[in-house]
């Protein structure tokens, strides 16, 4: 099982935000459906290489998006 970032959110409005904050960035990552495990207000959660969670939650306070949780997903 690898593990991978989860990002949720209320709105479609935030998920779309860190979309464009972390391509300009020129990180990875990629927005999903949320997974039928989580439960969030917009049905769309950000997926993100643990590899990078520093580098991505500094973008994150940076550009002071807005999100419900950050999570530490098994795939």
């Amino acid at each position: 099982m690898s593990e991978t970032l989860i990002v949720t959110f209320e709105n479609v409005t935030d998920a779309m935000a860190m979309e464009e904050a972390v391509e300009a960035a020129g990180l990875d990552g990629k927005l999903i459906p949320l997974p039928d495990a989580l439960s969030a207000g917009c049905g769309y959660a950000w997926k993100h290489a643990l590899e990078e969670e520093a580098a991505l939650t500094a973008l994150i306070e940076e550009k002071q998006l807005d999100y419900t949780k950050i999570l530490h997903w098994k795939e």
